[in-house]
């Protein structure tokens, strides 16, 4: 039977998931093993998801009846924000030609030889790119972060895009894109509308990407630095198990 001080920490903890590599294992639906044990975990607790994904694909990867629990989803880096079932805000964004011209002519360079399609998806409020392409194969997909690890293209890319555009962002995500928007169009923006829903609170952010160059750094250092807000990261992003560490946090945050 839980007791009280439990039953007032759950009432006073706001939770805050990056889905891809954090809930799931990349670009996958979620495992029977972590969902047996997220199902559980969901029911007791209050949760958002950001992705930088959009609402279809973070729908391919986590149940619907998962979304359904959640008090919001935060898509597309959190510039598409859904609450019962309902669109909140949305933050357009059209990518200049100079941008789209670059990323052609980067993909066009790119040493990595494998083009399975789908490079530029512009997603209306950001853009994500990817050399390998987002239609690729598990074993393409693996190939290609492998490559990016030794070579750090991807780290390459982004810092060519924020030194030549002061008005945009790129930021590294998952095992092959980066994410590109205008500058704090990121995760860090969901913040300020879950503090206003759910004022006078403890706020705590997992993800696979918080360092540094990852898309879940803006979010995580921006908690880093406010009161009450906690930030936690799931392991080192090579690890294809790291979303497991995501059990531990919870149970080890309680």
């Amino acid at each position: 039977m839980m007791n009280l001080t439990h039953l007032e920490d759950m009432k006073n903890n706001i939770y805050i998931f990056d889905v891809d590599g954090t809930l799931t294992p990349f670009r996958s639906a979620m495992t029977d093993e972590f969902l047996e044990f997220f199902d559980k975990w969901s029911k007791e607790n209050t949760f958002y998801l950001v992705s930088g994904s959009d609402l279809e694909k973070m729908s391919e990867q986590v149940p619907q009846y998962i979304l359904d629990r959640s008090d919001g989803l935060f898509c597309c880096s959190g510039n598409h924000y859904f609450k019962d079932g309902k669109e909140v805000y949305y933050n357009e964004y059209k990518p200049a030609d100079d941008l789209l011209q670059f990323l052609q002519e980067t993909l066009l360079n790119s040493q990595y030889e494998v083009r399975a399609g789908n490079h530029i998806e512009n997603r209306g409020s950001m853009v994500n790119f990817s050399v390998v392409g987002r239609d690729c194969s598990d074993e393409q997909r693996e190939d290609y972060f492998q490559y990016d690890l030794q070579s750090k293209e991807r780290e390459i890319i982004t810092s060519l895009i924020n030194e030549q555009w002061i008005d945009i962002e790129a930021v590294i995500g998952g095992q092959i894109s980066i994410d590109i928007a205008p500058r704090g169009n990121d995760k860090s923006q969901v913040l300020k509308h879950i503090m206003k829903e759910q004022p006078n609170k403890k706020y705590f952010f997992i993800g696979d990407r918080t360092m540094e160059g990852g898309n879940d750094y803006p979010l995580a250092n921006l908690m880093n630095n406010t009161d009450d807000c906690y930030s936690f990261q799931t392991g080192d992003p090579a690890d294809k198990l790291g979303y497991l560490n995501t059990i531990d946090i919870l149970k080890n945050e309680r």
